[in-house]
């Protein structure tokens, strides 16, 4: 299609209205999308000082070299941290972080290893600090709690020397102002010295994840369930590919694990853009989960189909790469952009829109149409640890509404008996099976489930439901190292 096409009417939907989910107290159920900052970010350490006699510590002394160093990435690390708490994705707060270019590969590596297992970890370092502290710190104060955070993960998980461990803490704390506080992390981390490792012990997984995804889990897949996916959650994900073309022999030119002949999958934690065959165009990064459910649609060679809520483009490369005539959609010009670039890198060409779904209407009815809807998240914790602390109850049903109006606005975009592929990365039902069932009830015998194959579904096999849908649960595949959490429904409409 072109892009200065006049757009013609597409057939219509009847108005479907999704009724609030609401839980067994009677309270609704659902995510409210974005949280929005707090307050705005902290100055370059954090905090103005307490004291003016803090002004001397603005210009460091001359330290060694490798202390410098050490210094320079836990202070990088931090700032990334406080990104997070006002609301960033950790993703995007690590390619706002100028300084940490600066950095080696040993380094740089450190500061996400840091990063990433003080959030996964937070609930359960927090349990074991509290009791050692008297009054949390809060107000102008607050960060300071990220930097007892980050030493006591050095210390307990990462096990960094008890000597640099307490003194980048000490000094970190000085140097983001927090002068009047150092003796406090000095005591704690000394203690933690002591005591940590037997208070770890103490702890568990299940208690990072927050009260409100803790009782949620609980109440939809059960207590042993969610122990296993609250300990899957705590692993660095591998890092999965896939292939323009010829998987078996990519696989081999990586040195990786062929899964389901179709993802690669390497242990690597390092940039992957510096792997063979990256700067080429030949393959793109995407978890083994999320590159099912383009499959779903099928044979869609010579066909119309549209990926909508396109963006990075994983999603988009593989119905290219099926033969499809792809219109990709997705309404922030910088996620398109994105989209534009990745495409550019791999060779690939579709007709780029950047639009509202729920607003959009295509030239004419397409074929097929992949829907990864804007969701929760909550089956990406690996990837995303960010999300246990961002994501909050109220979040569910503002993403509710708005994968119902993607959905029944897409639906009407299809030719009769053409399909729609439903997919989120996320274990709460509501975004999920629920959202299929109103969907199915509200469609009158319109719209109908188009029933998933063990053929189709592969080594997903074993998370097919009786209705024919795929609801994958991340531990269930601990056998090849586990993968993101996801449902994906397949939608034919008959009218």
């Amino acid at each position: 299609m072109n892009d200065d096409a006049p757009q013609k009417a597409a057939p219509e939907l009847p108005t479907l209205k999704l009724k609030p989910k609401t839980n067994k107290t009677g309270a609704k159920t659902g995510v409210k999308s974005g949280a929005k900052p707090r307050s705005k970010p902290m100055a370059k350490h954090g905090a103005k000082p307490d004291t003016a006699k803090t002004k001397a510590h603005t210009k460091p002394k001359q330290e060694k070299p490798d202390t410098q160093s050490m210094l320079k990435s836990r202070q990088i690390c931090f700032e990334l941290l406080c990104a997070v708490e006002e609301g960033s994705q950790l993703d995007h707060a690590l390619k706002a972080q100028e300084d940490i270019s600066t950095l080696d590969d040993r380094d740089r590596r450190f500061v996400r290893l840091l990063a990433t297992t003080c959030l996964r970890r937070r609930g359960q370092i927090e349990k074991i600090i509290a009791p050692m502290i008297s009054r949390r710190p809060f107000g102008a104060q607050a960060h300071a709690n990220l930097i007892l955070l980050m030493g006591a993960v050095q210390l307990l998980i990462l096990k960094t020397g008890a000597h640099a461990a307490v003194d980048s803490t000490v000094e970190l704390m000085r140097q983001a102002g927090f002068e009047r506080l150092c003796g406090m992390a000095n005591a704690v981390m000394r203690r933690l010295t002591r005591e940590g490792d037997a208070r770890f012990e103490t702890t568990a997984p299940i208690d990072n994840l927050p009260d409100w995804l803790l009782q949620s889990w609980n109440e939809h897949w059960g207590h042993d369930t969610t122990s296993k996916l609250a300990d899957m959650a705590m692993n660095p994900p591998p890092l999965d590919i896939s292939a323009k073309a010829n998987p078996e022999a990519l696989a081999s030119k990586l040195e990786g694990e062929l899964i389901d002949n179709y993802t690669i999958r390497r242990a690597f934690d390092g940039d992957p853009s510096r792997l063979a065959g990256f700067a080429d165009g030949e393959w793109w990064v995407q978890d083994a989960a999320a590159a099912l459910p383009a499959r779903l649609l099928g044979d869609i060679a010579g066909k119309d189909v549209i990926d909508l809520c396109a963006a990075p483009g994983g999603k988009t490369a593989q119905l290219i790469a099926a033969g499809a005539n792809v219109t990709a959609i997705d309404s922030g010009r910088k996620r398109v952009d994105r989209l534009r670039r990745n495409l550019g890198r791999l060779g690939m060409k579709a007709t780029l829109k950047q639009a509202d779904g729920r607003q959009f209407v295509p030239d004419l009815p397409v074929d097929a149409i992949l829907l990864d809807a804007p969701c929760s998240a909550t089956g990406t914790l690996r990837r995303r640890p960010d999300i246990l602390g961002r994501r909050q109850p109220e979040d569910i049903e503002s993403l509710q509404n708005l994968q119902w109006e993607l959905t029944t606005t897409a639906l009407g975009w299809l030719k009769a008996g053409g399909r729609l592929v439903y997919a989120t990365c996320s274990l709460q039902p509501e975004e999920g099976e629920e959202m299929i069932a109103a969907i199915i009830e509200a469609g009158e015998d319109k719209i109908v489930i188009d029933p998933i194959t063990p053929a189709q579904a592969g080594i997903f096999a074993r998370s097919l439901t009786e209705a024919g849908t795929l609801r994958i649960l991340p531990h269930q595949y601990d056998d090849i190292g586990g993968v993101d959490g996801f449902f994906a429904a397949r939608l034919i409409a008959l009218v």
